[in-house]
């Protein structure tokens, strides 16, 4: 007598996102993020739906892939569809927005779920994820500050850091 697996493979989507549209043209980690999300829902037996994909700075809240991932969460039964990231740092990069997008994805029903970290409702679990939110926080503040004093230091040496006006 055969087996039959009665059990339906679970549901997700994928959601990634670079920090603007040079890093879509020049780089390749929106591919990248979706290939590792793919791997992930083949080890866990998810059939992926739906991919989606924005090309924003992680510190804003509001972003259109992400707010059509939510719209889209809400069609489903609550509880249905797993949201699978690459890392937390793809997500958000500003602790407030993360809290806030992880309390706006479980009301629209989405379980968030990384190959990176293990995301938990208890009380240990939430601690780890609020500072590596933070550690997210503060490395794209960081590079900002970076990238502000490397431009003065250029500026200092002669060199124009914008890009030349049409003519010269």
């Amino acid at each position: 007598m055969a087996v039959v697996n009665l059990q339906t493979s679970r549901k997700a989507v994928i959601y990634c996102r670079v920090s603007g549209a040079k890093q879509v043209r020049e780089g390749d980690g929106l591919a990248s993020q979706e290939n590792r999300c793919r791997e992930y829902a083949t080890y866990k037996d998810y059939d992926v739906i739906e991919v989606f994909r924005d090309d924003m700075s992680g510190k804003f809240e509001r972003r259109p892939a992400m707010d059509r991932m939510l719209a889209f969460l809400r069609l489903h039964p609550k509880g249905s569809v797993s949201v699978i990231i690459d890392d937390i740092n793809r997500f958000a990069r500003n602790v407030k927005a993360h809290i806030s997008l992880r309390e706006t994805l479980s009301d629209a029903g989405g379980v968030l779920e990384s190959p990176s970290i293990e995301f938990g409702e208890d009380s240990d679990s939430r601690l780890v994820e609020h500072m590596l939110a933070s550690v997210a926080q503060h490395q794209r503040e960081k590079n900002a500050e970076q990238t502000a004093n490397r431009m003065k230091g250029r500026l200092m040496n002669g060199y124009s850091v914008f890009t030349a006006p049409i003519g010269y």
